[in-house]
């Protein structure tokens, strides 16, 4: 029998440290209980987990995206989740690769893709 590839171990390890973090954090974030704090969630976990990389782009192009849902700016939600998800897929930035990918996956799960008419680009 083969044993997975270390990725898929990786993967599995991230993905079961980000469920955990998510049920025993006692912090609060602003945008808790939202998409947008969802996310940032993610960004936070992250970051303790890939110290090196600099997530801090991140934080304030999620920013901007958070300011447009308050707004009620659907266009600009858009045109800046757009943006964070083409920083993800360049790396942009110095992010580690598997930290862009899960944030990415992330990202993806919780936002309302549909709602805002956005679109996820590709590779």
């Amino acid at each position: 029998m083969r044993s997975k590839p270390l990725s898929k171990r990786l993967f599995l390890v991230i993905g079961a440290a980000y469920v955990l973090c998510l049920f025993m954090s006692g912090t609060a974030i602003s945008q808790q209980g939202t998409w947008t704090g969802e996310i940032a969630n993610s960004i936070t976990l992250y970051k303790s987990l890939y110290p090196a990389s600099n997530f801090e782009p991140y934080n304030a192009q999620l920013t901007l995206v958070q300011e447009a849902v308050a707004k009620g700016d659907n266009k600009g939600v858009r045109t800046e989740m757009r943006k964070w998800f083409k920083m993800l897929r360049k790396r942009a930035h110095g992010i580690e690769g598997i930290a862009a990918d899960e944030l990415l996956n992330v990202a993806v799960m919780v936002t309302p893709l549909k709602q805002y008419n956005i679109s996820v680009p590709r590779r």
